[in-house]
């Protein structure tokens, strides 16, 4: 396996930012921000994870334009997604439902904001993302 790459679009608070830290470093994957960059070589990498908040039920213009430039690549490797948002349950698992159907990306977790961590940074739903990625 060539390697794992995350890219993310976070806002001020920064849940997707630190998601995104704990969860490379589980995977010991590259992050990438896209904030700080958007030019990103994916060639390298044979599954990519791209993050995104949601604000007002819409995820970050920031992530929707690179899935709009990139989407020739990403169709052709394994690609998830997660988003961070408020909700837990059904009402969160509909919102990734809705912004992986967005996206066109099956693969689609979410975070909810107030769920409790571990000593690593994470989440009982990061744990089964991660424990997913690595197959």
């Amino acid at each position: 396996m060539a390697g794992i790459a995350i890219i993310f679009a976070t806002s001020i608070g920064g849940h997707v930012r630190t998601a995104a830290e704990n969860l490379a470093k589980a995977l010991e994957a590259d992050t990438f921000d896209l904030k700080k960059q958007n030019d990103i070589e994916l060639s390298g990498y044979d599954k990519i994870i791209l993050g995104t908040g949601v604000h007002a039920g819409k995820p970050y213009s920031k992530m929707t334009s690179f899935i709009n430039t990139h989407r020739e690549v990403l169709d052709s490797k394994s690609t998830s997604l997660y988003i961070c948002c408020m909700y837990k349950g059904e009402k969160g698992a509909n919102q990734a439902s809705r912004v992986g159907n967005d996206y066109q990306i099956t693969d689609v977790s979410f975070f909810p904001d107030s769920s409790e961590r571990d000593e690593n940074g994470l989440s009982q739903e990061m744990r089964a993302f991660v424990e997913r990625m690595r197959k």
